[in-house]
């Protein structure tokens, strides 16, 4: 089986190196050069849970068109902003049997894919995997968590267990799901709980479980989301505050993805996790002023990098 990450950053990085224990053959695609060309020469370097490091060589590219083998499977994991623009370029070494399935933070992605490249070629996926870029080449896995699979309309059809049963061969905890909507909105919920509170403090994960004004404004971004989230439909279990903990504690010393992103001074996804919740909650008719806040002080931090980088 041959697989694409699309988006090697942190996450996929981690992805890719696992996924690399198998029989199967792993391509990597980030536009990162630094990252590619450090893969190239030293192979990528991942800083495991229990300190060592282990070192693996893999194929990194940082364009599509040195791509010569068409790929079975592309898991995509670029930032929500980026969906549409890397999923484009990646088509022309794509063929007709291509599945692409979606690990990326956020709401909206998978729609976005399959009206790209049609329905019956995309799988969704959520996974709570941590990790962070310590330096072109180099990862920190951050903390272990549960990858979920499946079709958006519940079937639990054979290419989802095939893939499932990859990421098992690789040594991660991967499930096949038939509630893969729920599945997604319960992860956004663990983000709208962690990651514009890491990003707008500098903290660690971890920190906002130890901490109580932090723990406190989680909570409350967390209990707007969910509101929303069963407005729509949604059967959230009502302990869903407690997973998010859970996962804060699970990747106490990992730095979010959107808390690397303001230390890099990038573009984040706050729109497609604590910006969805308001603009649903809007179609919904219930008060988000939590997650707005927290939306418009990011949006606020990114502004003081982004105008400074466009002049």
């Amino acid at each position: 089986m041959r697989i694409l990450i699309l988006g090697a950053g942190a996450l996929g990085s981690l992805i890719g190196a696992r996924l690399s224990r198998t029989n199967g053959q792993v391509l990597l695609l980030t536009t990162d050069r630094e990252h590619v060309a450090s893969i190239q020469q030293r192979g990528l370097l991942v800083e495991e849970l229990d300190g060592s490091t282990s070192r693996y060589y893999l194929p990194a590219h940082d364009h599509p068109h040195t791509i010569s083998e068409k790929p079975d499977i592309v898991i995509v994991t670029v930032k929500s902003y980026d969906t549409v623009a890397a999923v484009h370029s990646v088509m022309d070494c794509c063929c007709a049997s291509t599945v692409f399935l979606t690990l990326q933070n956020g709401i909206g992605n998978w729609e976005s894919i399959s009206q790209m490249v049609g329905e019956e070629s995309v799988l969704a996926g959520s996974t709570a995997q941590g990790a962070t870029m310590l330096e072109p080449g180099m990862i920190r896995h951050g903390g272990n968590g549960q990858t979920h699979v499946g079709e958006i309309n519940g079937r639990l059809s054979p290419r989802v267990h095939r893939i499932v049963d990859v990421f098992r061969q690789a040594e991660m905890e991967a499930h096949a799901s038939d509630a893969m909507q729920r599945l997604i909105w319960e992860k956004l919920l663990i983000n709208v709980g962690i990651n514009a509170i890491t990003a707008l403090t500098g903290i660690t994960n971890g920190l906002v479980a130890e901490l109580e004004p932090a723990r406190h404004l989680s909570q409350s971004a967390v209990q707007e989301a969910f509101d929303v989230a069963r407005a729509r439909g949604f059967a959230i279990d009502v302990d869903i505050f407690e997973r998010v903990l859970a996962v804060a504690k699970a990747t106490a010393t990992n730095r979010s993805s959107m808390r690397q992103d303001v230390d890099r001074k990038k573009r984040t996804e706050i729109d497609a996790i604590n910006g969805a919740v308001v603009r649903f909650g809007q179609e919904a008719g219930i008060a988000t002023p939590v997650n707005q806040s927290l939306a418009r002080l990011v949006h606020t931090l990114e502004a003081t990098y982004l105008i400074k980088e466009a002049n």
